[in-house]
């Protein structure tokens, strides 16, 4: 069974020697009981380790079942100790944290037995044993017997060939003792035993064999083996070689493995952390520390980076991506303002100082005129329409002329008598009516000067983009129905995101009086404005007449206020023509943005439809005045206009000289400008791919028809996404120095566990475990230790940001600015486990080169 021919072992010890074993020669049978006797540092257990695989012999060959171990790998050891041996120990040697079952499965764990199987033989072990109604007990709570009991049954559960005891009731009484021998004979019945003792006096009564040995020398041998079994073993060594190669002799040795699984080493290192929770809560609320610093650095990016976005889309909707005549490039606006890229020569100043050419550049480098053609516009037909909400085309033009209402108003006629007139008046003249009101009026006094103000506002009209869901997606229809897209006579008045509209936007859409815009100069008791609200009522009543260009412009056929025959002349209000000439229009619903909505694609004003547009074209085409500049060959027109206050006067020559184009009067037949509505900055990368491509490759070498975009969002937002990052890097970089601390101080807590479970890694070492075994046990207690800290530092995290946000609110009235995205809250738990691993690497390979003899030693 077991053959030492000559084996030596030897230890250095410092500049000495040790000689422990100097030429053993023994040979044991396959089921007897040995005793090994001598004094102490005979070399008892030395020879016991060598047997059991823990130690490796200096010289001389080891021979088990016919094999010489001279070329054993380490794994061929590991399987060796976990299939053929068992060890039973006087210290017991049980792992304190796991159950007397847990104990006593760990054998057959690193066999890679199956659960079902291994729990099974297990509670059979120790039924055998006697102790099958304290499976579920610690080792702390059994007596000595009872803990070497537990210790034979985790040597016996794995059947192994042969049993080594060393000193097996050396730390038991008398009584226990006895027992403890016993058993250890019953068990010699069905395989060989040997024991390590002091006591021949157990020796003589329990084994079969006696063998003493002396100053590392066999001195006497009680039953030796035979030469015939000897040359018998021999001649069954070649043909075991043979069978098994260095897989430990035996047929089943291919079938072997010793390794524990993951899981096993995850479930120890989890229980002993779980025993010592108290030590392992605090390191994971330390090592978490940093976690939470980071997280709360990455959770108010992730906030201000979800508001910025969200401002971006909106942005995307009030500042489109436009094509137009005339484009800027606003980066190098930007970069100009800031400074000259001209080299100058500081020194040259002296006294004066150098010209930075910012209008040379504007005029040469950062404007260029677009020349949209048919062929652009067939391009522009291509684009992916799932990457835009709505596309708007703007021809010029101002319906501000064309849009006329009634409105009543005090005046000084011919011959200075103060009447109340209605007329019809165009929106836009309508600010030459507040304006010149103002002046006149005397109830205003010193806020005369304020009368300029209406004409700051000359465009509060424009067509709304052609998705009505789109558009319903930013505001809400608070009055009113949402008329078709076709629809020429429908329109649609937008207010203000708090749900208002300036006094001079309803003004100049008529939708105060002249009375109204005065008493808005006059305040109540309490300091505010008489007037305060309009019902949705009054707006939606409010109707307005449309009037082709025919209407408003008139081409003399004779010589009239000394004009010659065939000038233009500009009629600015229709108080002489029927109104039934012109179309009703009316304001069938009103927009409010919603509260989400920082940014809309509409602004306040009056919002027509596509159709409407396309009426408006089609009359400003085909009117008088814009066959007569086309054939002119757009050459700009001459019209002369009156002003408001001679016209209600009844005096004054149409004085005013105004030029008109085809594109000022509607008729262009190119867009002024092409607007897109993108959905998101990523459709926004694909649109201005595909703008690029246009000038990159269709139209490259040709500059005069290559077409310049403005985008005018993304200019803005580089900018603010640059200075996030910016500032996001500067608090991570501050926040890690803590995450290196904790992993400092996580690597030491490990090193410690390593010194306090040295003995586990002896025993573990004993049953079969590989080094790379020990390694992944400690390795799998960093794991843990990583993965509570991150869990704590993400849940820290998630907890703090509800009094940050709080907090935020209260000064930035915004919502969520705290928000750690569940992506990066993973991101930190792995980070916090990677960095644990990393700082566990060095004591878990301590831990794994330990020397198993030397960890069963220790206490």
């Amino acid at each position: 069974m077991l053959t030492l021919k000559n084996v030596k072992k030897d230890y250095p010890s410092g500049e000495n020697v040790v000689r422990a074993l100097r030429g053993v020669t023994l040979s044991f049978r396959r089921n007897e009981f040995v005793s090994v006797l001598g004094a102490s540092g005979c070399g008892k257990t030395t020879l016991l380790n060598i047997i059991g695989g823990l130690d490796r012999y200096t010289d001389g060959e080891l021979i088990i079942g016919g094999v010489s171990t001279k070329d054993y790998t380490d794994r061929d050891w590991d399987i060796y100790r976990n299939h053929r041996v068992g060890f039973v120990f006087q210290s017991y040697n049980l792992i304190p944290h796991q159950s007397v079952l847990e104990n006593v499965e760990i054998a057959l764990t690193i066999a890679g037995i199956a659960k079902s199987e291994r729990r099974k033989r297990a509670m059979e072990t120790l039924e055998k044993v006697g102790l099958g109604e304290e499976l579920n007990k610690r080792p702390n709570q059994l007596s000595g017997g009872q803990m070497q009991r537990v210790a034979i049954a985790r040597a016996l559960v794995n059947n192994p060939e042969i049993l080594l005891a060393d000193e097996p009731t050396g730390a038991l009484d008398s009584e226990t003792s006895v027992q403890i021998m016993d058993l250890i004979r019953e068990i010699a019945g069905e395989r060989l035993v040997i024991m390590v003792t002091h006591n021949p006096e157990l020796a003589e009564l329990y084994s079969t064999r006696i063998v003493r040995l002396s100053d590392g020398l066999v001195v006497s041998d009680t039953n030796p083996c035979e030469g015939e079994e000897i040359e018998a073993a021999e001649s069954t060594r070649t043909a075991g070689e043979n069978a098994a190669g260095s897989n430990c002799g035996c047929e089943k040795a291919q079938k072997e493995r010793a390794a524990m699984s993951y899981a096993t080493a995850l479930g120890l290192s989890g229980r002993n952390l779980i025993a010592k929770k108290a030590r392992t809560l605090i390191t994971g609320i330390a090592g978490s520390i940093g976690i939470i610093g980071v997280s709360l650095v990455l959770a108010l990016r992730g906030g201000f980076a979800s508001y910025i976005s969200a401002t971006e889309k909106d942005m995307l909707s009030e500042y489109p991506l436009t094509i137009s005549e005339t484009s800027l490039d606003y980066a190098a606006i930007m970069q100009s303002l800031e400074g000259s890229n001209v080299n100058v020569d500081i020194s040259r100043l002296d006294d004066s100082i150098y010209v930075n050419s910012f209008l040379a550049r504007l005029a040469n480098d950062m404007m260029s005129t677009n020349i949209i053609t048919q062929e652009y516009l067939d391009y522009l037909d291509t684009v992916d329409s799932n990457i835009y909400y709505a596309r708007r085309l703007q021809y010029g033009g101002d319906i501000g002329n064309n849009l006329f209402t009634n409105m009543s108003f005090q005046t000084a006629i011919e011959g200075g008598q103060n009447v109340k007139l209605t007329c019809a008046l165009s929106l836009n003249h309508l600010v030459s009516m507040f304006t010149d009101q103002l002046e006149d009026h005397a109830v205003v006094g010193k806020y005369q000067t304020y009368s300029t103000l209406f004409t700051s506002l000359l465009n509060v009209t424009y067509e709304i983009p052609n998705n009505p869901a789109y558009v319903l997606s930013q505001y809400d229809l608070v009055a009113g129905e949402y008329p078709d897209e076709s629809s020429e006579t429908e329109f649609m008045l937008v207010l203000n995101n708090d749900g208002g509209m300036t006094d001079l936007t309803l003004a100049q859409l008529g939708l105060l009086s002249v009375e109204d815009v005065l008493e808005l100069f006059t305040k109540d008791e309490d300091g505010e404005s008489a007037l305060k609200y309009i019902s949705y009522e009054d707006i939606l009543a409010k109707e307005y007449t449309y009037y082709p260009n025919d209407f408003i412009y008139t081409k003399t056929t004779i010589a009239q206020d000394k004009l010659p025959i065939g000038s233009w002349i500009r009629d600015n209000f229709y108080v002489t023509k029927p109104q039934q000439s012109g179309t009703k229009i009316k304001i069938s619903g009103i927009l409010r943005a919603k509260d989400t909505t920082t940014y809309g694609a509409l602004s306040s004003g009056l919002a027509y439809m596509p159709g409407f547009t396309q009426k408006y074209l089609a009359d400003c085409r085909a009117s008088d005045i814009a066959v007569d500049t086309a054939q002119k060959e757009g050459m700009k027109q001459e019209v002369y206009s009156q002003s408001f206050t001679d016209i209600v006067s009844g005096t004054g020559n149409r004085y005013f000289i105004q030029e008109a184009t085809l594109r000022s009067l509607g008729a262009e037949e190119m867009p002024k400008s092409i607007q897109f509505f993108v959905k998101d900055f990523a459709c926004k990368d694909v649109l201005t791919a595909y703008l690029d491509r246009w000038n990159n490759e269709i139209k490259a070498g040709d500059e005069s028809s290559q077409i310049q975009y403005s985008d005018t969002v993304a200019v803005v937002m580089l900018l603010v996404r640059g200075m996030l990052d910016a500032v996001t890097y500067v608090l991570v970089a501050f926040t890690a120095i803590s995450l290196i601390v904790s992993s400092i101080m996580i690597g030491i807590i490990t090193y410690v566990s390593v010194v306090e479970r040295t003995k586990e890694i002896g025993v573990l070492r004993s049953l079969g475990a590989r080094k790379r075994d020990v390694r992944n046990l400690f390795n799998a207690e960093t794991f843990i230790i990583g993965l509570a800290a991150g869990i704590i530092g993400i849940s820290s995290a998630y907890l703090l940001s509800i009094p940050i946000n709080a907090i935020l609110f209260a000064l930035t009235e915004i919502n969520g600015l705290a928000a750690l995205p569940f992506g990066q809250a993973l991101l930190m738990v792995g980070v916090s486990v990677v960095l644990t691993l990393i700082s566990g690497l060095l004591p878990a390979n301590a831990a794994a080169k330990k020397d198993p003899v030397i960890a069963l030693r220790s206490e």
